[in-house]
This record gives structure tokens, C-alpha cells and sequence, in this order.
């Protein structure tokens, strides 16, 4: 008589195989992981800030947080002009915002991928003509939309003074293919 084989038989090994898949695929995977970015304290509350603006949709506030003018850059303005320049960054903040979240959907976090600040004095000429003196930081966080997860965002914050607060001078929203 033949010796019939049933599934059940077949469990052991089956549930072998499972485990040891399992194990292998959690330690393919904990080599991967990254180590948390150290991010300054007043950087990340601005980051914070910046961010919970987004979550929020409170254009007032990414308003507030965006564009740096350097002082020179201040002084060179014709007079009464400041106020013009203010309103079309805060229009710029407007369109950025619409095209962001049309493309990528409403924001839900991020995560800080690199951070690296340089200090520029007002000594350090043309740089401190160009970009402003001051401390700049240049960061790279990984947000997560509605309708793209992982979209990289690059900022360069300024801040004039150690004891001042950070403006976001430029951004870029991109997601990989």
C-alpha cells in the first residue's frame, strides 16, 4: 500500500521555512537604518513650525517663515519698495504652496535626513555680500504627502544672529520617479 502524504504533514517544514524567512529579512533590513540627524534645538523648532504651517495650511505663517533679506539686500531697495518686495514673496509663498500640495497632496510629517549649518561673518566678502552673513543651514528631510509618501525636501535656513530666529531662504519639493 502507497503512503499517503498530506498537507498537514508538510506543516513543520512549512513553518520552518516561514521563521527562518522572517529572520532573514530583519537582519537584511537593521543594516539599513540610519542614525537620527542631530538637528540644533532652535532649528528643529523652526522646523517644527515650518512644518506644522504645511500640516495646518496656515499660509500666514509659512509667509512669515519664508524668504530672507539680507540687510544689504534691504538697503539697496528703493525706498518704499520693501513693501512691494514683501508682498510678492508672500505671493510666491502662495503659488508654492498650491503647487506643492496639488502635486503631492496635503502633508503629513518628515523626517530630517542632513543637516550641516556654516557660520558666514560679515569679514567672509563676496560670500557674505551674496548670501547674507550669518549662520546657514542646509537641510535635506524626507516628507510624507497624501499622494507621493517620500518627497525630499531641500531648505537653506538663515539666521542672522545666534540669538535671532531662522527664515527658510530657499526650498525645493522633489520626489524620486
Amino acid at each position: 500500500m502507497a503512503n499517503k502524504r498530506t498537507g498537514l504533514s508538510n506543516g513543520p517544514y512549512i513553518a520552518a521555512l516561514s521563521i527562518f524567512l522572517v529572520v532573514l529579512l530583519l537582519a537584511c533590513s537593521k543594516g539599513k537604518e540610519e542614525p537620527p540627524v542631530s538637528v540644533p534645538a532652535d532649528c528643529q523648532q523652526f522646523l517644527d513650525k515650518y512644518f506644522n504651517a504645511w500640516k495646518s495650511k496656515s499660509i500666514a505663517t509659512l509667509q512669515a517663515l519664508s524668504y530672507y533679506l539680507s540687510p544689504e539686500d534691504r538697503s539697496r531697495l528703493p525706498e518704499g519698495s520693501l513693501e512691494m518686495w514683501r508682498q510678492g514673496k508672500n505671493d510666491l509663498v502662495i503659488q508654492n504652496f498650491q503647487r506643492v500640495t496639488g502635486l503631492f497632496g496635503d502633508f503629513k510629517s518628515y523626517e530630517v535626513l542632513r543637516v550641516k549649518s556654516t557660520t558666514i561673518s560679515p569679514q567672509d566678502q563676496p560670500v557674505a555680500n551674496m548670501m547674507g552673513s550669518g549662520i546657514h543651514t542646509e537641510l535635506v528631510c524626507k516628507a510624507r504627502f497624501s499622494k507621493k509618501r517620500d518627497v525630499h525636501v531641500g531648505m537653506h535656513l538663515i539666521k542672522e544672529t545666534e540669538n535671532s530666529q531662522y527664515v527658510a531662504a530657499a526650498w525645493n519639493f522633489e520626489a524620486p520617479p
